[in-house]
């Protein structure tokens, strides 16, 4: 594998894992808007369906009012904070994106026998290495995505997760040591 392909492998895997951050971003941004207009609906079919004492129906619609204010608030907040994480995102995935082309381009240069033979060993030896981060961050991206579509809540069949049961391990108990008093 030369570098251009190391090199491409790389950018790749960058690229995916952050797709893959803003998936999950995006995820979480739709849960937590489900989770908000629940919550309101909620609170303005409780305070309509009943007849609270003390409590008149401008009251009724003072906190009605005054809830989605507040749901309108969290609402902005919640658009405003998870849109600075994905630029802070996009700022990581370019800065790491610059370095590896500079590290191709310098290692591109290099035209010595030596360095060459050196270049081709490395890669080699880290062929596969490579071959698998791909297909972990291409794996990463994927579930991202099933969990974004879980979120959102849509109609199509998501795919069962599979449960791995780890054995359980007794601890080993060591002797404890105490510190000896010297005269």
């Amino acid at each position: 594998m030369s570098t251009q392909n190391f090199s491409t492998a790389a950018l790749h895997v960058v690229g995916q894992y952050n797709d893959a951050g803003k998936t999950l971003v995006g995820a979480y941004r739709a849960g937590a808007h489900r989770l908000l207009n629940g919550a309101a609906s909620r609170t303005s079919e409780f305070l309509n369906a009943r007849q609270l004492p003390l409590v008149s129906d401008t009251i009724k619609a003072r906190l009605i009012g005054a809830q989605e204010k507040v749901n309108g608030f969290l609402a902005n907040r919640l658009d405003i904070d998870t849109g600075r994480v994905v630029a802070v995102m996009d700022r990581i995935a370019g800065t790491t994106t610059s370095g590896i082309e500079t590290v191709a381009n310098a290692a591109a240069r290099i035209e010595s026998p030596l360095g060459n033979s050196m270049l081709q060993a490395l890669g080699n030896l880290h062929q596969p290495l490579a071959a698998v981060s791909v297909q972990i961050a291409d794996r990463v991206a994927a579930g991202a995505k099933q969990i974004e579509s879980r979120v959102a809540g849509s109609t199509e069949e998501a795919t069962p997760v599979k449960t791995v049961k780890a054995k359980a391990r007794t601890a080993v108990r060591r002797p404890v040591r105490t510190a000896r008093k010297t005269a």
